[in-house]
């Protein structure tokens, strides 16, 4: 499967003057999320490498902390956490 161009959707949603703050941070949180599902499944799998999808998750990390939003999942705290 072809990987995705995290860094062009998540520029293309910076740069969109229409989108307010606080939907540009759900959008980005949203992608975040899917990371980190992506990531767990690429875990359970030996067929799936998971690099990209791991530099994925620490740029959409960056980019959200660069914009004070400290993004917490509900597995954060707990034994599931990747």
């Amino acid at each position: 499967m072809a990987h995705h161009d995290v860094k062009a959707d998540i520029r293309a949603i910076l740069d969109d003057p229409k989108l307010p703050m606080s939907e540009k941070i759900a959008q980005l949180e949203s992608m975040r999320e899917g990371a980190r599902a992506e990531m767990r499944a690429a875990t359970e799998s030996a067929m799936v490498d998971d690099n990209e999808v791991g530099d994925d998750l620490k740029l959409l990390d960056r980019v959200l902390e660069d914009l004070a939003v400290h993004p917490r999942s509900i597995e954060d705290g707990g034994g599931a956490t990747l």
